[in-house]
Formats: C-alpha cells, sequence, structure tokens
C-alpha cells in the first residue's frame, strides 16, 4: 500500500511511475532479454566492480521493463 500511495503522489505530480514486483523483476526481464539476460544484468558488475548487489541486478531489471 505504501508504494501504491507513492505512486499516486508521482502520478499527481505528472510523473511517470512503473510499479514491479521485486520477486519476479529478474525473471520477467530475462524473458524479455532472452540470450543477453548474463551481458545485461551481470555484465556491468563483472566490468564495473561493486556495487554489485542483488538490489542492483533488481533495478536494472526493473529498468528493462519499464517503457
Amino acid at each position: 500500500m505504501y508504494c501504491q500511495v507513492l505512486a499516486e503522489l508521482g502520478r499527481d505530480r505528472g510523473w511517470t511511475v512503473h510499479l514491479y514486483d521485486a520477486k519476479r523483476v529478474e525473471v520477467e526481464a530475462a524473458r524479455v532479454l532472452g540470450p543477453r539476460e548474463a551481458e545485461v544484468l551481470e555484465g556491468p558488475p563483472a566490468r564495473l566492480g561493486a556495487p554489485g548487489s542483488k538490489i542492483h541486478r533488481t533495478a536494472l531489471a526493473a529498468t528493462v521493463l519499464a517503457p
């Protein structure tokens, strides 16, 4: 509910807001990316080094899915 309230407030300001399920976003992004999944979701941390935590992969996956 907290996320929905924040999303509504953002939309009221004219912002584009996309909600995602953090538990499923990486799976959905992998489906969209197909064979490029590893390159896109795991490549930046491998090339750039830390930080490369799960939260960063989740955020990157959410970016892939945002229209």
